[in-house]
């Protein structure tokens, strides 16, 4: 990294730029005080609008201790994006002074440690998979660690509250008790969600972070992804009820008793076991189950049972001519008008409709 970036004393991925290694600079948003400079190695693009000015940065680095990549966007004064892709010649472990934002870091490869300096708190580790909801205090600092041989790639956004005020207007009053005050303006505290990502997320995740942000596209690119995804974050902070603060927080075993779930509502769901009978068989609390089923998966456990009925009704329809009450035996359903209805209430056509004609279908999606 050259000049470019000083290491005061290890790596530290995540927070690197924040913590003032790039050019000099103390906070986060100094950073691009630096770049206005246009410093040796980075690559920097800009696109001015009447109102505020977008910022891309990309860097290449080969180190004795560390070869990778970052990447930096400046959507606006309280909103960036910090892209990584680092490996390490040996173990990092450095201070990181708090500044406050509220931070999504969603690891892709890795994993990373963090040990706060507060009773009652132990290491929070991320691993791949995992969305970090993080706030961490003015003058509080906390220790990081990173592991060395290992490929460490993640995307974090850091955000003020005015930023969510800004797109979700008064965005405490749908959040949960603790999580409002977790990301309120007044908070004072340090505040953590471990969350597990579903596909669609880490799908948005990863088109980010590989993103071109050396081009004006690419910036406005990013600023829609980055809007998409604090929807998705904000629809599942909205789901961590303040008796459930827990499974928010998924160990390694949680996630595997959760996929485990999954693959047994896929080899029956005709009909689906209840709740009870999946967390019987899995070894989780029903309400464990519930909650960190939709915060993995992105769909409750019945949504995701409902699915893949449905689409097996759609094939029965379509590949047979089986009777439509036959179809709903075959499906679970005692009666045939369940399934016309719960049919209905998916597709928005009547089962021998779309039997009649499958491209009825792609009609009733356009029409709704």
């Amino acid at each position: 990294m050259d000049a470019m970036v000083q290491l005061d004393r290890s790596p530290c991925a995540p927070f690197s730029v924040r913590q003032g290694r790039l050019g000099g600079a103390v906070f986060l948003q100094d950073v691009f005080d630096v770049l206005g400079d246009d410093p040796k190695g980075a690559v920097v693009s800009r696109l001015v609008r009447p109102n505020e000015t977008l910022v891309g940065a990309s860097h290449q680095f080969r180190t004795g201790s560390e070869t990778g990549h970052c990447g930096l966007v400046r959507l606006a004064s309280d909103l960036f994006v910090l892209n990584t892709n680092l490996s390490f010649q040996q173990d990092a472990l450095c201070p990181v002074i708090g500044e406050d934002f509220i931070e999504l870091h969603f690891r892709l490869s890795g994993r990373l440690s963090l040990y706060p300096e507060r009773d009652g708190i132990e290491t929070v580790d991320v691993d791949k998979g995992s969305l970090l909801v993080w706030r961490q205090p003015h003058g509080m600092n906390i220790m990081e660690r990173l592991q060395a041989d290992e490929r460490e790639s993640s995307m974090t956004i850091y955000l003020r509250p005015s930023a969510l005020e800004r797109y979700f207007g008064d965005y405490a009053a749908t959040l949960p008790a603790n999580v409002a005050v977790g990301l309120g303006a007044e908070s004072k505290g340090l505040f953590f969600l471990r969350m597990a990502c579903y596909p669609r997320l880490i799908e948005l995740v990863r088109e980010l972070w590989s993103l071109d942000i050396v081009r004006s596209r690419g910036l406005v690119r990013a600023e829609a992804l980055v809007m998409m995804i604090l929807c998705e974050v904000v629809s599942m902070l909205e789901d961590a009820h303040d008796d459930s603060t827990s499974l928010c927080r998924l160990s390694d075993t949680d996630v595997r008793c959760l996929r485990k779930a999954r693959d047994l509502i896929r080899s029956q769901y005709t009909p689906p076991p209840t709740i009870e009978e999946i967390a019987r068989a899995i070894g989780l609390s029903a309400t464990k189950l519930k909650s960190g089923f939709k915060a993995l998966f992105g769909k409750s456990v019945s949504q995701y049972a409902n699915d893949l009925r449905m689409d097996h009704a759609l094939e029965l329809l379509r590949k047979s001519d089986i009777p439509i009450l036959l179809v709903a035996e075959m499906l679970g359903y005692e009666y045939q008008n369940s399934f016309t209805v719960a049919f209905r209430r998916q597709f928005n056509v009547l089962p021998k409709d779309y039997r009649r004609d499958p491209m009825i279908l792609a009609d009733a999606s356009s029409a709704c």
